[in-house]
């Protein structure tokens, strides 16, 4: 079958549609109507090919049917199958390239990114929609989950430790500044497991980084979460990192919360990276000081926050720790507040010169961590009553990593399937 052939199939049943009452509904009847027969033109097509192909051949043991799941829709074509010393052989699927999977990547990258955006209900009515394929809900978040285990293998082989650099000049103004964010954010488990701690990173130029509105937004970064060990966690976000510096002359900030895990591996990976104490979580411990000590008196509360935050932007954090001993109370709770407070200070005195960073034009906030947790897990994987599979929220964090990346990530793993 030529391409007159086709169009001559086409004109044929133009006047084919049944009534319509509005555009609407002349739209949707069109494009139903046209995606079926388009899909039962290129089924044509490609039967006519197997069949002029298998003409050539003799001693056909068997015929099989095989499906596919194409954008226009399900697609089944015959193939027979001949006898080799290795066994059955269908010779139509080697020459002409038909694929084993019957998921064109195409039709799965849509389902992909249906699965990722939204809960696998809303996306399965979508898909259905969409592509007029049926299959099962289950069958579709099955899939989804697939490609993103598949995905994160294939995307970040597991490198070397990167090592920066010794660098003799503190002065980075000439240098690119590249961020590294890090963060965790529980996610729930199902059969009982509970919650695993996903490991979630960001990385973006400090350029990319502008402030809109009061409010501070990044053009352009790159995402990356694991429920994986911090170890393989840790190769994968050098991984991301050495694709985004691609070797250029920068320095590295990494910021991030308390947590000890991000520290030894921000020293490990980054052992000359500038290290900055998320701002905003200090200022969690302050307000709890602050809550406990003046109860039922928010302007006191605010005004005392505000005296530490401003002393800590001045590298001051020694009077910040006099100012608690100042405080006076024997309740547990105020107490406990206090302790934390001080310890939290005292375990990261190199990473909150608060002062410097800020006459530097560094960042001293992790909003954009914070953020990246939100986008990346909680929007997807941590709606009312969701429980997953550990490999299951594997795959689709990875997934979402990359397509709310800001690279060509995505598209470059879907060619990459194509092939």
């Amino acid at each position: 079958m030529n391409f007159s052939s086709i169009i001559e199939i086409l004109l044929q049943h133009q006047n084919s549609l049944p009534e319509y009452e509005n555009l609407h509904q002349f739209t949707t009847l069109f494009y139903q109507y046209w995606q079926q027969l388009g899909c039962l033109v290129q089924q044509q097509l490609i039967q006519s090919k197997i069949e002029n192909l298998e003409a050539q051949y003799k001693f056909p043991r068997t015929k099989k049917k095989k499906k596919y799941y194409t954008p226009l829709g399900e697609m089944v074509v015959q193939r027979r199958g001949y006898q080799t010393p290795d066994g059955i052989n269908f010779k139509a699927d080697n020459e002409l390239g038909l694929p084993q999977e019957k998921w064109l990547p195409s039709v799965l990258e849509l389902g992909s990114a249906l699965g990722v955006s939204s809960e696998f209900p809303n996306a399965h009515k979508l898909w259905q929609k969409w592509t007029n394929i049926e299959i099962t809900e289950k069958t579709l978040a099955n899939q989804v989950e697939k490609i993103g285990n598949k995905l994160q293998k294939e995307e970040f082989i597991l490198s070397p430790k990167l090592e920066e650099k010794k660098r003799l000049s503190t002065d980075i103004s000439k240098e690119e500044i590249i961020y590294v964010g890090v963060d965790g954010v529980m996610t729930p488990l199902n059969q009982k497991q509970g919650y695993k701690e996903a490991k979630v990173g960001v990385v973006f130029y400090k350029k990319d980084h502008e402030k809109k509105n009061k409010r501070g937004i990044v053009r352009e970064k790159e995402y990356i979460a694991t429920l994986e060990s911090r170890d393989k966690f840790r190769e994968q976000i050098n991984k991301l990192y050495q694709q985004v510096s691609k070797q250029k002359k920068h320095q590295t900030v990494v910021i991030g919360d308390g947590a000890h895990w991000i520290w030894e591996m921000a020293s490990q990976s980054y052992p000359n990276a500038i290290q900055i104490l998320d701002f905003y979580h200090l200022s969690e411990y302050i307000w709890k000081v602050a809550k406990t000590a003046y109860i039922n008196n928010e302007e006191q509360q605010k005004n005392w926050v505000n005296n530490q935050q401003d002393l800590l932007k001045k590298s001051q954090w020694e009077k910040v720790i006099n100012n608690c001993q100042k405080i006076k109370g024997k309740r547990q709770e105020l107490r406990e507040a206090l302790q934390n407070l001080q310890r939290y200070i005292t375990n990261n005195i190199p990473r909150i010169d608060y002062q410097k960073y800020l006459e530097m034009g560094l960042m001293i906030g992790s909003g954009v961590v914070e953020s990246s947790n939100r986008r990346v897990v909680t929007q997807r994987l941590k709606q009312a009553g969701m429980h997953w599979s550990k490999k299951g929220a594997e795959g689709v964090m990875a997934l979402r990593a990359s397509y709310l990346s800001s690279s060509a990530r995505w598209s470059n793993f879907w060619q990459s399937q194509c092939v």
